[in-house]
């Protein structure tokens, strides 16, 4: 069912005022093939039909706002990290988006992107993005693994000592 919210102007390329009804319709979609229910937002200019799904328009003040609703459900429905539960935990261990990228093996404008709510993190992705909550483990791990690390850094552009010295203190840690 299709519920008006609110009613907005905003300019053309022109600069000239266009009016539109905001509108709330709920939906079900799927997510890495698993389903979700959402209620999405949609512009419709003012002059036409709500329950003309042809004109339905992103929001054009926010156009990824039904992307990042869908994602935030996503990662709470199925206990998934949220971007700043990520952004927290790469900053606590003192790691740059290219150094977290490099160690946990994902691309580095995917880790910013799934920061910034841009992307959502598919389940393999997320198991690598635990370890973010586990330094001490994570810092074991890539020492056990520093020729791979170091070619790695090297591939990444990323100062393979400077990265292994960040995570050397957490091995003499033990995770909580």
């Amino acid at each position: 069912m299709v519920k008006v919210v609110a009613h907005v102007s905003h300019p053309d390329i022109t600069g000239a005022p266009v009016d539109f009804k905001v509108i709330e319709v709920e939906e079900r979609l799927t997510i890495f093939s698993e389903p979700i229910a959402n209620t999405h937002r949609y512009w419709v200019p003012a002059t036409v039909d709500v329950n003309d799904e042809e004109e339905y328009l992103e929001p054009v003040d926010d156009p990824d706002y039904n992307f990042r609703t869908d994602f935030a459900i996503y990662r709470q429905k199925y206990n998934f990290l949220q971007p700043e539960e990520i952004r927290a935990a790469r900053q606590e261990m003192g790691l740059s988006q290219a150094e977290a990228a490099v160690v946990l093996g994902l691309d580095a404008n995917l880790l910013a992107d799934i920061e910034a709510n841009m992307a959502l993190q598919p389940y393999d992705q997320e198991l690598k993005l635990r370890w973010l909550l586990s330094p001490a483990t994570l810092s074991s791990l890539v020492r056990n693994h520093q020729e791979i690390m170091a070619e790695r850094c090297r591939q990444a552009e990323v100062d393979a000592e400077g990265l292994l010295e960040k995570l050397a203190h957490y091995e003499q840690m033990t995770d909580i």
